[in-house]
């Protein structure tokens, strides 16, 4: 297969913006290198059916026009490359290494053999798969901490928008009892399934493909969405037919100027937002279900 590699020459500063403005086009991960102390690239991978080449005059212009919201920038420029796939390997493997994500959670590429740093610290194997994202973005890291700290041991996940199934591995691995994790994309949930299978825990986590929650009457303690908000604001009042009472959403690939329209969609649903997070310009959301007794 042939993939265009899409590398956006750009600041710090503007980091989350590039990403965005890639999310936006069908990007679902990134890598970052840094190339002198005032450029970095943001490289993503898009494959040939995509047609990613027709959209790259749009993403310039969105680039250039960072600077109208007081970003800078830098040389704003949008470069593009070929590669098959044996070129495609080499170019992510040189970039993605093992990364502590949280206080126990490390990701690491199943490339790696990747040596535990203390007893208590969990591993989560991953093959990206290119296009599913390797689990360092923000919006994924801000689900891995939320995640972190609200689970209880044997609480059930539903896991929405799963892509390479990074969350529910992670919750596994935190001490989940039954997950369910689904994805509207055949490739991400064959993407999924592997990685599942990779950690060891084909047998604990079940994968398929869905729409949202469509059709799904199962219940669950917690429920995982990092989406972006057009996808997250329908799964909200959807998603409080399959919570228990009292159960938890977490959401995340909020862009800061989307957080209002989505904190009260929650609240004109019966949540009770608990916490917001912030990570760069993106926000997570961890809030539950109201009780009868509030």
């Amino acid at each position: 297969m042939e993939w265009t590699e899409i590398s956006v020459l750009t600041s710090d500063e503007s980091q989350d913006a590039v990403i965005n403005i890639l999310m936006d086009f069908g990007s679902l991960g990134v890598e970052l290198d840094t190339i002198n102390e005032d450029t970095l690239s943001i490289n993503s991978y898009f494959p040939e059916n995509f047609d990613i080449e027709s959209k790259v005059p749009a993403i310039q212009s969105r680039v250039s026009q960072l600077a109208e919201f007081g970003l800078n920038p830098g040389e704003a420029k949008v470069i593009t490359k070929n590669l098959n796939d044996d070129k495609w390997n080499s170019e992510w493997e040189k970039y993605y290494h093992a990364k502590r994500i949280t206080k126990f959670l490390t990701i690491s590429p199943v490339w790696e053999n990747y040596v535990k740093e203390f007893d208590g610290e969990l591993v989560i194997k991953l093959d990206p798969k290119k296009a599913f994202g390797t689990g360092v973005h923000p919006t994924t890291v801000l689900c891995l901490q939320a995640i972190e700290s609200v689970i209880r041991e044997n609480e059930s996940i539903l896991d929405v928008g799963t892509g390479s199934g990074v969350l529910s591995i992670a919750g596994k691995l935190l001490g989940a009892g039954e997950i369910s994790a689904y994805d509207y994309d055949d490739d991400a949930v064959d993407s999924a399934k592997k990685n599942v299978a990779l950690n060891g825990f084909e047998n604990d986590i079940f994968v398929d493909k869905n729409s949202l929650l469509d059709g799904i009457s199962k219940k669950a303690d917690i429920i995982l969405a990092n989406m972006l908000p057009e996808a997250v604001l329908p799964l909200i009042p959807q998603a409080a037919n399959n919570l228990n009472e009292g159960g938890k959403i977490i959401i995340s690939g909020i862009i800061k100027d989307k957080l209002s329209i989505t904190l009260e969609t929650l609240e004109n649903n019966q949540y009770v937002i608990d916490q917001v997070t912030t990570l760069g310009d993106w926000r997570g959301i961890i809030a539950h279900l109201r009780r009868d007794d509030e």
